[in-house]
């Protein structure tokens, strides 16, 4: 979705700019390209629990002189900003809902060229999702030779039983990569699908990687990359573990394009989601044990370092996904290719742990709805390595329990 707000004045965006940095309430960032202005207010952390981070693209191609005789001093220049900039964020998100609500936004992609038909979701198969992410992967290999850059390592992470929402999983990740591209690249905001709550449908792996397509198609034309890509038909014989395995390489190719690579902030967001998570189960052990707290912060930690600690989680994950019936995920990562692990690959498990525990949850009876977690700022390694930890201790509070009421099907 590319939210423009035109016709906009070029004095209401300074004043609204200067009202901004001079306000406790809201922290700004803009940026300037010819003919058009991306303006971010970004809440602060106390009122990040209630609202979201709100941006405007304002086109200002045809701009409203001032008035040469308008004389406005700079107290009442605030106060005026202060009055507009509600009227400004109420028609974003008018502007905003109206794009992102339940009606199909129509997408420059092809249909599956098995022929067979979105309209019948459960017609949808694996074949036709993997070959969804090889037309991603040839159009980003042509944007990668564009900008010059080098072809990126082979992601460590590899599994052998993937199903279908974890495929979601990285399908999710997959869009934050394409979604922060389009921004950088074409000055796009896209909308962030959120987990599913409920089975994962081939059909709805799809719908997100045909994002993810439409994205990097919108940066192609950006570039003015006129080499056309013809989506090529995959064996019918195609399971889960291909569409996963090729999603994740998608995934690292598109982290090779970015101005601002997944980093250690983007992984501790992920974690703490599966944090919420796990202590959304944790409040359903019967006259369970306190919160545990966070463990001591170590310096000086590098993402083999997470990715040792987040193995400790998934073992404690599939003692819990076994207590509910649910078949574990078995990695094929061997140690020597473990030594090679990126962000890039610690962003990928991250997103793992969260599906991973959102498939107990929805097991659970009554679980409650987990936090939304939300973008920290800067944080490293270290940092991640310490929320990993806390992860660690609630999920090993929860298998100790062997709690969690009789699982519901799935």
């Amino acid at each position: 979705m590319l939210v423009k707000v035109g016709a906009s004045i070029s004095s209401i965006l300074k004043l609204i700019s200067t009202s901004v940095s001079n306000s406790c309430f809201f922290t700004h960032r803009v940026f300037i390209w010819p003919g058009i202005v991306t303006f971010q207010l970004c809440y602060p952390a106390n009122l990040t629990a209630t609202l979201n981070r709100v941006a405007l693209v304002a086109n200002i191609n045809h701009l409203i002189s001032r008035s040469s005789s308008m004389k406005i001093s700079g107290r009442l220049y605030q106060r005026v900003a202060v009055a507009l900039l509600p009227i400004l964020l109420c028609l974003f998100t008018a502007t905003a809902g109206a794009q992102t609500g339940d009606t199909a936004v129509e997408r420059p992609t092809p249909p599956p060229i098995s022929g067979r038909n979105l309209a019948e979701p459960e017609t949808i198969l694996s074949s036709d999702v993997l070959a969804r992410v090889e037309l991603v992967r040839a159009n980003v290999e042509l944007i990668r030779k564009y900008m010059g850059l080098a072809v990126p390592p082979a992601p460590v992470m590899q599994v052998s039983a993937a199903r279908s929402r974890e495929c979601y999983s990285q399908a999710l990740n997959l869009e934050r990569r394409a979604n922060r591209l389009a921004f950088e690249q074409v000055r796009m905001l896209l909308k962030t699908s959120p987990p599913l709550h409920r089975n994962v449908r081939t059909y709805d792996v799809f719908q997100l990687v045909d994002g993810v397509l439409a994205a990097v198609l919108a940066v192609k034309a950006e570039m003015d990359i006129q080499v056309a890509v013809a989506e090529k038909l995959q064996s019918p014989d195609t399971v889960p573990t291909d569409v996963f395995n090729a999603t994740v390489r998608a995934g690292s190719e598109i982290n090779n394009l970015l101005a601002q690579e997944t980093g250690s902030s983007d992984v501790f967001q992920t974690v703490t989601s599966a944090v919420h998570i796990a202590a959304s189960l944790h409040l359903k052990i019967p006259d369970g044990p306190s919160f545990p707290e966070e463990p001591p912060f170590e310096p000086n930690k590098s993402p083999y370092d997470v990715f040792m600690r987040m193995q400790g989680c998934f073992q404690l994950i599939s003692e819990l996904a076994m207590e509910q019936g649910i078949d574990p995920l078995e990695f094929d990562i061997p140690a020597e290719r473990a030594l090679l692990v990126q962000q890039n690959d610690i962003s990928d498990i991250a997103f793992l742990l969260v599906e991973e525990l959102n498939g107990i949850h929805r097991r659970i009876l009554d679980a409650p709805e987990p936090a939304r977690a939300y973008y920290p700022g800067r944080k490293f390694a270290a940092h991640v390595y310490q929320r990993v930890g806390l992860l660690e201790r609630v999920l090993q509070d929860l298998v100790d329990a062997k709690m969690l009421t009789p699982a519901a099907s799935e």
